[in-house]
């Protein structure tokens, strides 16, 4: 396996004949510990960038017969099942702010830049919904734009009357730390308390022609500190050529170290035309961030390593590896009974109380309910066999979309099930597996293959890695990974749904009950 150095990554990207494979690279911008709805488990959440030489967005290859995906993670040394998806679809906020030159020497090129960044940046951003802030900043001679973070569309507003004044740049690593400040104040404060927070600047410029040494410094100082803080600097070096040869890349030197330190990407726009690419390539990895979910014990992850790897080509790409933190809830550490919920520790409902008397209320509740259970699968058995045993209709072809109508959808099994007392646990209502219990603990994997919590081999109208059910932000969610027939909850079909007490699950042809205390 190769690790990829993401020093090389400025070299490369500006050098006249790059070699694309030093500034291909995987950063691991974020990563959050919380404790678990579950006893003795924390959930481990990642996120994740890819990208490859030039700033092209590298999305981890999914394999089409099993639906599984080539990403793989190591924490600890081991490597534990995870739950993959993206940031346009997750529960993650980001504060982004956007520095454009109101100079000189963007004068001739000022609307085009605007236009393209209008399009392909803000209008995608625009289109991930309130959970993206936005500041736009022009700098010449001083600071203009919006004041603060907003939603994009007022952000939009102000990008729009942002208009050139001809004046000459100002300090760069200045308009770097104050962007910095602006963005790293979000990740403390989100505005939705369950949510992963992510920080990044945009910076837009010609570079710094001949810098001299105490401005280097500043420059280097500037992006170490914006990695220290978690937040990415994304540069957009403009250099055009009007006669057909590069001009000098020296000036674009400044911003590729900011991008380097900072652990963000650098961009080289070459022609007018160039705006559009690149700022599409911005949104899209914003966009496209993986975010990475697993669990384990708690304790048992803290303080060790986790890194992860993309494959590209005949290539693995390896990220530097990243600190796990201890389980906080906000800025507090819960007790052991005691899980997170919006940034607040929440008592775990069951507890198992000490003594002779908690000891036999406890495993008294567990033969009631054992009892109970017991009698709804005689009571399933007997109504399957007065049926004759008819087969599964297998899946109706409903539509794809999720949360569509679902006509004709086979009524669901009905099966008396209290609240266990030992957490979420899948109650399996048709197959050979009928009556079955499985525990959920820390996550749940459904399919064909083997290995899977939920073994679908018999279902001849699963896929191999069907279905996955992980806790996201202190509620239950069943995610389908692209299977062929569909997962389905109350006859429609879903791509990720919450589940609550009672709800009743199909996967394939098999159906089963989702059961939690």
């Amino acid at each position: 396996m190769r690790r990829i150095a993401v020093a090389g990554a400025l070299l490369s990207a500006i050098a006249l004949d790059p070699t694309p494979a030093r500034g291909d690279k995987v950063v691991i911008d974020r990563v959050e510990t919380r404790p678990s709805i579950l006893p003795g488990q924390v959930r481990v959440r990642a996120l994740v960038s890819a990208t490859e030489t030039g700033g092209n967005v590298v999305e981890p290859p999914r394999d089409e017969k099993t639906k599984s995906t080539s990403l793989k993670i190591k924490a600890a040394g081991t490597s534990p099942p995870f739950l993959l998806g993206s940031f346009e679809h997750a529960e993650v906020e980001l504060a982004l702010v956007v520095a454009i030159p109101t100079t000189l020497e963007f004068e001739a090129d000022f609307e085009v830049m605007k236009e393209a960044l209008d399009a392909e940046l803000f209008a995608p951003l625009e289109a991930m919904g309130s959970r993206v802030r936005v500041q736009v900043i022009g700098y010449g001679s001083e600071i203009t734009g919006s004041k603060g973070l907003q939603r994009v569309a007022d952000a939009r507003k102000a990008f729009a009357q942002l208009s050139n004044d001809g004046s000459e740049q100002m300090d760069l690593a200045e308009v770097v730390g104050r962007s910095v400040k602006t963005a790293k104040a979000h990740l403390k404060k989100p505005k939705n308390k369950d949510a992963m927070t992510r920080a990044a600047v945009v910076l837009v410029s010609r570079g710094v022609l001949a810098p001299d040494d105490d401005l280097k410094r500043a420059i280097t100082t500037a992006g170490i500190d914006a990695d220290k803080a978690q937040v990415r600097i994304h540069t957009m070096g403009y250099s055009p050529s009007t006669d057909g040869k590069y001009h000098p890349v020296r000036p674009l030197l400044a911003l590729g170290e900011l991008s380097r330190r900072s652990r963000g990407t650098f961009r080289w726009i070459k022609t007018e035309g160039g705006w559009r690419a690149a700022a599409g390539q911005v949104a899209q990895e914003i966009g496209k961030e993986s975010v990475v979910t697993f669990f384990a014990a708690a304790g048992e992850l803290e303080g060790k390593k986790l890194t992860v790897s993309v494959p590209l080509g005949t290539e693995v790409l390896t990220s530097d590896p990243v600190t796990i933190v201890a389980a906080k809830c906000g800025t507090d550490e819960c007790d052991a009974r005691s899980y997170c919920v919006k940034a607040e520790c929440v008592a775990r409902t069951i507890e198992h109380q000490g003594g002779l008397l908690g000891t036999v209320l406890l495993f008294g509740g567990v033969g009631v309910g054992a009892l109970v259970v017991l009698l709804g699968v005689v009571a399933l058995i007997k109504r399957k066999r007065s049926a004759g045993g008819a087969p599964h209709p297998g899946p109706t072809p409903y539509p794809v979309a999720a949360g569509a109508a679902a006509p004709n959808a086979p009524a669901p099994v009905a099966v008396a099930v209290p609240p266990p007392a030992g957490g979420p646990v899948l109650i399996v209502l048709t197959g050979p597996a009928a009556g079955t219990r499985i525990p959920v603990r820390h996550g749940l994997n459904v399919g064909k293959a083997p290995g899977n919590d939920l073994d679908l081999a018999h279902d001849g109208y699963a896929s191999s890695s069907h279905a996955q059910i992980v806790l996201e932000g202190g509620a239950w969610m069943v995610y389908d990974r692209n299977s062929t027939n569909g997962t389905f909850s109350n006859g429609v079909r879903i791509t990720h749904t919450r589940l609550d007490h009672g709800m009743t699950i199909r996967f394939g042809s098999t159906e089963v009950r989702f059961s939690i205390g």
